[in-house]
């Protein structure tokens, strides 16, 4: 890979949530929770080869495929954002962006790990932690104090009781999630 030796420097974070990587979180989030729902209901079917598996590799599917979104939305940001300094001209990795993409990276790592001993603890609790856990990660990664990054913010904490409250709602929250990540790319394009 080629360096630019004509950046100049900038002291701002780079990794920001906006238009096409946003909606490819989305479509990630999407994608993903269909995935996790066709592997729960090829487990329960009885005609289905899901059926004849265990229901730790069911769950291993499952953990990977969050974990596969995880890695993917952290790859469109890091990716889009990479784009934009360079066409800006300004350096894509400075203190500010490294810090910013060391705590997301250990948010994530985290996240995973207290996300398997929710669902080992309480597997009715496993999506309202998650939506919980993703809510307050994206308040403490809101730098810029966006109302509608804020408004996203809002929608995980209030689809995490909703669920909370009434568990079998987990894969229509998830949908719903992964919607306003597309919604919110497509208000946010610049």
């Amino acid at each position: 890979m080629a360096s630019s030796k004509n950046v100049t420097t900038n002291n701002t974070q780079n990794f920001i949530l906006k238009g096409f990587n946003s909606i490819q979180i989305g479509l990630y989030m999407l994608l993903g929770v269909y995935v996790i729902n066709a592997a729960i209901l090829g487990f329960i079917a009885d005609s289905n080869p899901l059926g004849m598996l265990s229901i730790e590799i069911i769950e291993s599917i499952c953990m990977f495929m969050v974990v596969l979104v995880a890695f993917f939305s952290m790859f469109a940001v890091f990716f889009s954002s990479r784009r934009a300094a360079r066409k800006a001209g300004i350096a894509v990795w400075n203190t500010a962006s490294k810090k910013q993409f060391g705590l997301y990276a250990l948010a994530v790592i985290l996240g995973v790990f207290l996300l398997s001993l929710a669902k080992n603890t309480a597997v009715n609790y496993a999506t309202p932690f998650f939506l919980g856990y993703l809510g307050l990660v994206m308040a403490l990664f809101n730098t810029q104090r966006k109302k509608p990054y804020d408004l996203l913010v809002a929608i995980c904490l209030l689809l995490a009781v909703v669920v909370f409250v009434i568990p079998t709602y987990w894969y229509s929250s998830l949908l719903i999630l992964g919607g306003s990540f597309f919604v919110y790319g497509i208000a946010n394009r610049k």
